[in-house]
């Protein structure tokens, strides 16, 4: 426990040292949420444009977790290498991989600060009525799952990464077009037959449909109860496919070593 809060005070000391980055990654998130957004939004007929507005909204914001909890955490393979530091912790009985993983911390940050900006700022888009939400609850339910799930498939990534002496990013091929086939912008009710049978093998569509409910009330293409229960399924899945794949590659990187990650 003590080597957990440890590493938990480190990642948090990160971003007052290094503000003006983490500024900029707010920064950043914004503008691209307000391209996704103001893009999606163009040839939305007037008539559904509340309504259509916040899915696409929402839709966004969910992928925006999900894009800075992957790209943080696996991407951070390459310093941690490039540092030293697997070596340290690896001398101190310390994970790397664990100390990695707070990376979650910056993403949950950027995420937090940056969705009530952008949000503010839409409001003088939409108007009042981006304040909807029918079910608070379910709302924020569906976005803790997002970032779980996210922030495990980060962690799966940099853990393969160190395995294969790779940057964990490269390993990510998920992220571009998860906002429609992992149902994170699109109701599945609205999407083609044969992209609706795989979004639905996907655990953020799972999440992004209790994230609608709680905001609209729209329900769930299999219903709420049998999303809930899939969300859970899917998270203890994650979970233990991390703690397999951490566990070998400690394993192996505690027997053999680490080698440096190249980046173009």
């Amino acid at each position: 426990m003590g080597k957990l809060k440890a590493i938990l005070w480190v990642h948090a000391l990160r971003l007052g040292r290094y503000k003006y980055g983490f500024l900029n990654m707010i920064l950043v998130d914004i503008l691209w949420y307000l391209i996704f957004l103001l893009g999606a939004l163009m040839f939305v007929p007037k008539e559904q444009f509340t309504v259509m507005s916040l899915i696409t909204f929402w839709g966004v914001i969910q992928w925006s977790i999900m894009n800075n909890a992957v790209w943080l955490i696996a991407g951070w393979v390459w310093f941690t290498l490039a540092t030293g530091l697997a070596e340290e912790h690896i001398v101190h009985d310390v994970n790397p991989l664990l100390f990695i993983s707070g990376r979650f911390i910056t993403g949950a940050a950027v995420s937090l600060i940056a969705i009530p900006l952008i949000m503010i700022i839409f409001v003088s888009i939409v108007g009042e009525n981006m304040f909807t939400c029918f079910n608070p609850i379910f709302l924020i339910i569906g976005l803790l799952l997002v970032l779980i799930y996210a922030s495990l498939y980060g962690l799966i990534l940099a853990a393969l990464g160190l395995r294969l002496e790779i940057p964990g990013t490269m390993l990510d091929i998920t992220n571009i077009f998860m906002y429609i086939a992992g149902g994170l912008g699109v109701p599945v009710s609205s999407m083609p037959t044969g992209l609706r049978e795989l979004a639905l093998m996907l655990p953020y569509t799972h999440a992004a449909e209790l994230t609608r409910y709680g905001v609209l009330g729209v329900e769930p293409y299999l219903g709420l109860q049998t999303e809930i229960i899939m969300s859970i399924a899917y998270l203890i899945a994650l979970l233990l496919i991390t703690i397999f794949v951490v566990a070998r590659v400690t394993k192996h990187v505690r027997i053999h070593g680490v080698r440096a990650v190249g980046l173009m």
